[in-house]
């Protein structure tokens, strides 16, 4: 996978890492002390960068620990029931066939922005409603606007994790078909 590649997955995940953090630090702060044309401007664009990328980053690593622990190694344990035995058929596939590891590391980048989407999903959700009944709990729309917020965003996680849980349930397959393939494709010329 390119740097280019991983650079432009951290920032999609780091945008929704984005929107819940703003979204709590104006439950807390409020956004009157927020100097909006300055945030916005084409100055600010290369630190904003810098920070969505971060943000990805983190919120990657954690909807990774979170995943494995609780879906992960269930899915996995179906075509692989030893982790070691995953690693090596990944490891075959990355080092005997460019082709292959070039499907194989964008399928996985697929996965990991679902997987981040369904995390930051759930915490825009929150935030959201966090935001709407600390800051506007007097507009009228309050309520309307936190129902439809909620059920959008809950809607959008969980289309999000179906999505990383099939395409988790196919590199598994490839992989352990892919290695196969590559293995006995070696033992032929030998």
């Amino acid at each position: 996978m390119s740097t280019t590649n991983l650079f432009v997955e951290l920032i999609v995940i780091g945008v929704g890492a984005l929107a819940w953090v703003v979204l709590l630090v104006l439950s807390v702060a409020g956004w009157q002390w927020m100097p909006v044309e300055k945030v916005f401007s084409t100055g600010a664009l290369v630190p904003l960068l810098s920070i969505v990328y971060v943000l990805g980053i983190v919120s990657d690593r954690i909807a990774d620990s979170v995943f494995e622990s609780l879906w992960n190694d269930k899915l996995r344990k179906n075509r692989f029931p030893d982790v070691d035995d995953y690693h090596a058929a990944r490891r075959h596939i990355l080092t005997r066939s460019e082709r292959l590891s070039d499907l194989l590391e964008y399928g996985r980048s697929r996965l990991r922005i679902c997987r981040g989407w369904t995390l930051n999903s759930v915490l825009i959700a929150i935030s959201l409603n966090v935001f709407l009944w600390t800051r506007l709990s007097d507009f009228p729309l309050t309520k309307s606007l936190s129902l439809f917020a909620t059920i959008a965003f809950l809607t959008f996680a969980a289309a999000s994790w179906y999505t990383w849980r099939k395409l988790t349930v196919t590199e598994y397959r490839k992989v352990q078909e892919q290695a196969e393939y590559l293995i006995k494709s070696e033992t032929k010329h030998l």
